[in-house]
């Protein structure tokens, strides 16, 4: 039987779930600025922050498979890990989606 290399994690079963959860604490983050810095009052500015939440929705879906994918690797199941893990990838989607939305429905 090998031995692992000294210092590699050894490879755990993380559900896809846990990641989501990861990835959904920063949609959190990212709706309550939006709420905070959001501008305007009526009808079409509540249709614009239903958008905006589907946009976040889809940024924490796809950020969580990336989470997922690495910490699965190193090992790590904590939700505080997965957190900090989903953090790049979430606010790199973040971006495109906001980029998205200005060239579509702008």
């Amino acid at each position: 039987m090998a031995k692992q290399e000294r210092g590699a994690a050894p490879e755990t079963d993380v559900p896809y779930y846990r990641a989501l959860f990861g990835a959904l604490g920063w949609g959190v983050v990212a709706f309550a600025i939006l709420v905070l810095f959001g501008r305007g009052e009526g009808e079409a500015d509540t249709t614009r922050l239903l958008v905006q939440i589907g946009w976040i929705l889809i940024a924490c879906v796809l950020a969580a498979w990336p989470t997922w994918y690495a910490a699965r690797h190193r090992g790590w199941s904590e939700l505080w890990k997965l957190f900090l893990l989903a953090a790049p990838a979430f606010w790199v989607l973040r971006a495109l989606t906001l980029i998205l939305d200005a060239l579509l429905f702008r």
